[in-house]
C-alpha cells in the first residue's frame, strides 16, 4: 500500500516538471518570435534609406582620383546590402520563426544571435556608407565654394592692383607676378574641383589660401609704408633742410653734431628702404621705417633744443656775471683776509690752500663764461652749451661762495681767541703768584719735594704758552689744547696747595695739644717725637698730622675730630673730600 502512494507522488512529480518545461519552451518560442519581429521591422526601416538616390547623385558629381576610389568602395558596399545581406537578413529571418516552433532550444539562441549580428552590422554599414556619401558632397560642397570665395578674393586683389598700382611703388612688379602665379593655381584647383579630385584639390587649396593669405597682406602693408617712404618722410626731410637753412642764417650751432650730414643720411636709408620694400619684405621695411622716423625726431630735437637755449641763455648772461664778480670779491677778501691772519697765527687747516683752489675755480668758471660771451658775440655760438654751461657755473658757484663762508667763519674767531688766551695766561700767572705767596706765608721749615716738582711743572707749562703766545705766527688751535691741559694741572696743584696748608696747620696745632699728655703718656710723647721728626726735619706734614693724631684719638678719643672741625671753622671752608687713591 504505502509503496503504491509512494509511485503516486512520484507520477504527479514528473507530470508537474513536464508541465513547467513546456510552458518555459512556449514562452522562450513567443520571445523569440517577438525578436525575429524586431528585427524584420529594423530590416525594413533600413530598406527605407534612400542609399540609391544618394549614390545616384554622387555618382553625377564626375569624381575622379581617390575621391572615384572611395564612391566606388561605397557603390560596391550599397550593392552588398541591397543583393546579398538583404537576402540573408529575410532568410535567416524566415528560418528562424519555423525553427522557433520546435523545442530545440540551443539551436534556436544560436541561429538568433547570427541573424542579430548581421542586422546590426547591416545597420552600421548602412550609416557608414551614408556618411561617407555626404562627406562626399560636403567636400564637394566646400570646394565649389571655396571655388567661389577665392574667385571673389582674387578678383578683389586684383582690381586693388589695376587700380592703385601707383600706391605700391617698386613693390608693383613682384605683387602682380605673386597674382599672376596665384591665377595659375586657382585654375588648378578649380579644374580639380571639377573633376571631382577633391583629394588633390584639398592639396591646393591649403597652398591657395596661404599664398591669398600672404598676397593680401603684403598688398594691405605695401601702401602706408611706400607713402611714408615716398611722402612723408621726404616732406619731412625738406622741412628739415629748409629749418636747417633758416637756423643757419640766424647764426644757430648744433656743437659736434653735423645736421646736413644726419640728414643726408636719412635721404640714403629711405632709398635703401624702398629697395627693401620692392623685395616685398614689408616687415623689415618697416623696421627701417621705425629707425627713419626716430633719426628725424632726433634732427628735430636738435634744432628746436638750440631754438629754446637762446632765450634762457641770453637772460642769464648779467646774472651769471654777477654771480662770478661776487665770488671773485668774496675770494679776495677772503684771500686778504687769510694772508693778514696768516702772519701771526699758523693756519692749520690748509684753509689758504682751499681758498686759493676756490679762487682757481672760478678763474675757470670765468674763462668758459667769457668764451660763451665771446661765441655769442662772434655768432658761433652753441646755445644749448652754453644753458648747460650756466647751469654748472650757478651751480658750482654756489658751492664755491658756501665754502668760501665756510672758510670764513672758521677762522674769524682767531683774534679773540688770541685775546681770550691772552687774558687766561696772566690769570694762570696771577694764580700762580697768588699760590706761592700762600705757601711762603706759612713760614714751614721746607717745602715737599713732590709739590715743588708738580708747582715747577705747571710753572713751567705757563712760561711755555706765554713763550707760544709771543711767535710771530700763533698756532691757536696748540694754544688752545694747551689752555685746556694748564687749566687741569693748575687746579690740581691748588688742591695740593690747600692740602699743604691744612696739613700742616692741623699738624702743629696737634702737637701743641698733644705736650700736655708727653708726662703722663710714654706713647704721646714718642708719637710727638716722630711727628716733630717728620714736621721740622722732613717736611712730610700729612704724615705728621697722622702720627699724632692717631695717638691722641688713642689717649682722649674724638679729640683730633673736635681740633679739626675748630679749624675749618675758623678757616671758614668744609672739609675737603679725600678722592680715592688712583
Amino acid at each position: 500500500m504505502k509503496d503504491g502512494v509512494k509511485m503516486i507522488g512520484v507520477l504527479i512529480g514528473i507530470v508537474i516538471l513536464a508541465i513547467i518545461v513546456y510552458l518555459g519552451v512556449l514562452a522562450y518560442q513567443q520571445r523569440v518570435r517577438k525578436q525575429v519581429a524586431a528585427l524584420t521591422t529594423k530590416k525594413e526601416s533600413m530598406m527605407t534609406i534612400p542609399l540609391a538616390d544618394e549614390i545616384k547623385l554622387v555618382g553625377e558629381m564626375s569624381l575622379t582620383g581617390h575621391s572615384l576610389e572611395n564612391y566606388e568602395d561605397l557603390q560596391a558596399d550599397y550593392t552588398d546590402i541591397k543583393e546579398n545581406r538583404f537576402e540573408r537578413i529575410d532568410q535567416q529571418l524566415s528560418q528562424l520563426t519555423d525553427d522557433s516552433r520546435g523545442i530545440n532550444l540551443p539551436q534556436l539562441r544560436q541561429s538568433l544571435n547570427k541573424v542579430t549580428q548581421l542586422v546590426d552590422e547591416t545597420d552600421e554599414l548602412i550609416q557608414s556608407v551614408q556618411a561617407d556619401l555626404a562627406n562626399l558632397q560636403e567636400v564637394d560642397k566646400q570646394h565649389r565654394q571655396a571655388v567661389h570665395e577665392l574667385e571673389q578674393k582674387y578678383q578683389g586683389l586684383r582690381k586693388t592692383l589695376l587700380a592703385k598700382n601707383f600706391a605700391f611703388g617698386p613693390s608693383i612688379d613682384q605683387l602682380e607676378e605673386r597674382l599672376s602665379q596665384l591665377e595659375d593655381d586657382f585654375d588648378t584647383f578649380t579644374q580639380l574641383t571639377k573633376e571631382g579630385d577633391h583629394e588633390r584639390a584639398a592639396d591646393v587649396l591649403e597652398q591657395l589660401k596661404e599664398d591669398t593669405s600672404i598676397l593680401d597682406d603684403l598688398i594691405a602693408d605695401i601702401p602706408p609704408l611706400y607713402r611714408d617712404l615716398t611722402v612723408t618722410y621726404p616732406d619731412q626731410v625738406k622741412e628739415l633742410k629748409s629749418g636747417y637753412q633758416q637756423l643757419s642764417d640766424q647764426h644757430y650751432h648744433f656743437g659736434e653734431m653735423n645736421l646736413p650730414d644726419l640728414i643726408q643720411k636719412i635721404e640714403g636709408r629711405i632709398n635703401e628702404n624702398l629697395a627693401t620694400l620692392k623685395d616685398l619684405r614689408p616687415e623689415d621695411a618697416q623696421v627701417v621705417n621705425d629707425r627713419i622716423a626716430n633719426q628725424i625726431d632726433q634732427v628735430y630735437d636738435l634744432m628746436q633744443t638750440e631754438l629754446d637755449a637762446k632765450a634762457p641763455v641770453t637772460a642769464n648772461l648779467d646774472g651769471v656775471a654777477k654771480f662770478i664778480a661776487h665770488a671773485q670779491n668774496q675770494s679776495h677778501t677772503l684771500l686778504n683776509e687769510l694772508d693778514r691772519l696768516g702772519q701771526n697765527y699758523t693756519l692749520d687747516h690748509q684753509e689758504l690752500e682751499t681758498a686759493r683752489e676756490l679762487n682757481e675755480q672760478i678763474r675757470t668758471i670765468d674763462g668758459i663764461y667769457q668764451a660763451d660771451v665771446q661765441a655769442i658775440a662772434d655768432k658761433q655760438a652753441t646755445y644749448s652749451q652754453i644753458l648747460e654751461h650756466q647751469e654748472h657755473q650757478n651751480k658750482d658757484l654756489t658751492q664755491i661762495e658756501e665754502q668760501q663762508g665756510q672758510i670764513l667763519k672758521s677762522v674769524a674767531g682767531l683774534v679773540d681767541e688770541e685775546r681770550q688766551a691772552r687774558e687766561t695766561l696772566q690769570q694762570f700767572d696771577f694764580n700762580l703768584h697768588s699760590l706761592r705767596r700762600q705757601v711762603e706765608n706759612l713760614n714751614l721749615p721746607g717745602i715737599p719735594q713732590t709739590y715743588l716738582d708738580y708747582f715747577f711743572v705747571v710753572r713751567d707749562e705757563v712760561a711755555q704758552l706765554a713763550t707760544d703766545m709771543d711767535q710771530p705766527q700763533i698756532d691757536m688751535e696748540r694754544i688752545t689744547k694747551q689752555l685746556l691741559i694748564i687749566q687741569t694741572d693748575l687746579d690740581t696743584l691748588k688742591e695740593k696747595t690747600e692740602d699743604l696748608i691744612d696739613s700742616s696747620q692741623l699738624a702743629e696745632q696737634l702737637l701743641q695739644y698733644a705736650n700736655r699728655y708727653q708726662v703722663s703718656h710714654e706713647d704721646v710723647a714718642t708719637a710727638s717725637k716722630k711727628a716733630s721728626q717728620l714736621f721740622e726735619k722732613d717736611f712730610q706734614y700729612a704724615q705728621a698730622l697722622e702720627t699724632i693724631a692717631t695717638v691722641l684719638d688713642e689717649v682722649e678719643p674724638g679729640s683730633y675730630k673736635r681740633l679739626e672741625d675748630a679749624y675749618y671753622n675758623r678757616k671758614g671752608t668744609q672739609k675737603p673730600e679725600k678722592k680715592p687713591a688712583e
